[in-house]
């Protein structure tokens, strides 16, 4: 089942900035971001509550719930963009109402904590964006500027393909199919809910950050024996930074324990695609439709049009 596209964003849009999980300490990087889109010819809003902080919270989660609640509701806001994830965003899915947002769909951009949000909007049948934040902005790198191009073009419609050198870890094939996921640590902590993802017939898409490789053995044991991993048409395997190793698993790497998770599974997997908690963190249109090819020297995503 193909996705409904929201209305891609034209010069005089407007994006919301919200905090819906993590607190940012000042403003510099909403600052840097409405630089940013003003640029690109949008207009911009920003949250009520962006700038609070309660405890590791940008906010309470009645101020959270408002800031987010308020921008699903409002037929001008085009996008939301997420400034940073963290943690929290699960705290006020249950109590968010999307009868506003299903009349009025808008994109919806961020990863890691966010991708709680873009699975609950691939259930409603919606697809979203994930990639950089406001947050991320404030490193200057030449990866960074090549992920805010591809914001861009995620937002604008345009087309969206990325080129990548093939692993040794890969498992060749092509295939064409809805990519979903985000980041490996949030899905798992889904699972059993009304907000856990389907995959059957689907392309799934991992990350993840700062974990030992004990624990993404167990995020990815649970997914298995949840079923996530049966009837994929592929496995994307994005940026896994700052793995934590220890005695036990000096001689394991996490694409082998990825794949002794799905070895019994025949769909292809493509390593070291360019996003996640990384610099080369370029978007992807979660609920798109993307065909995927590997090979032994180069690898391809592309993402089909409409």
């Amino acid at each position: 089942m193909k996705l409904i596209t929201p209305p891609y964003l034209q010069k005089g849009d407007e994006i919301a900035l919200v905090a819906p999980a993590g607190f940012i300490e000042d403003d510099k990087a909403l600052v840097v971001a409405e630089q940013l889109l003003h640029s690109w010819g949008l207009k911009t809003s920003r949250g009520k509550f962006v700038l609070e902080k309660h405890g590791s919270f940008a906010g309470t989660d009645k101020e959270r719930l408002y800031d987010v609640q308020k921008t699903l509701d409002n037929p001008k806001i085009k996008a939301i963009w997420a400034v940073r994830g963290g943690y929290g965003s699960m705290r006020i899915l249950p109590k968010l109402n999307f009868e506003k947002f299903i009349k009025n769909p808008k994109w919806v951009v961020g990863f890691s904590d966010i991708t709680a949000f873009h699975n609950t909007i691939h259930k409603l049948g919606y697809k979203s964006i994930h990639g950089i934040m406001p947050i991320n902005l404030l490193s200057n790198s030449e990866n960074t500027k090549k992920a805010v191009t591809s914001i861009h073009n995620a937002l604008f419609g345009k087309s969206i393909e990325y080129i990548i050198p093939s692993s040794s870890y890969n498992k060749y094939g092509s295939t064409t199919g809805v990519i979903v996921g985000g980041n490996l640590a949030i899905l798992q902590s889904l699972l059993g809910s009304r907000f856990q993802l389907k995959t059957a017939n689907k392309i799934l898409f991992i990350e993840e950050v700062g974990e030992e490789l004990y624990r993404i053995d167990r995020l990815l044991r649970s997914l298995k024996e949840a079923g996530v991993f049966k009837s994929l048409l592929g496995l994307a395997i994005g940026s896994f930074s700052h793995i934590k190793k220890d005695e036990h698993w000096n001689n394991t790497s996490y694409q082998e324990i990825i794949l002794e998770a799905v070895n019994e599974y025949d769909f292809p997997v493509i390593f070291d695609v360019p996003t996640g908690h990384t610099d080369a963190n370029n978007a992807l249109i979660l609920g798109g439709v993307a065909t995927i090819n590997v090979g032994e020297f180069v690898s391809c995503i592309q993402f089909l049009q409409k």
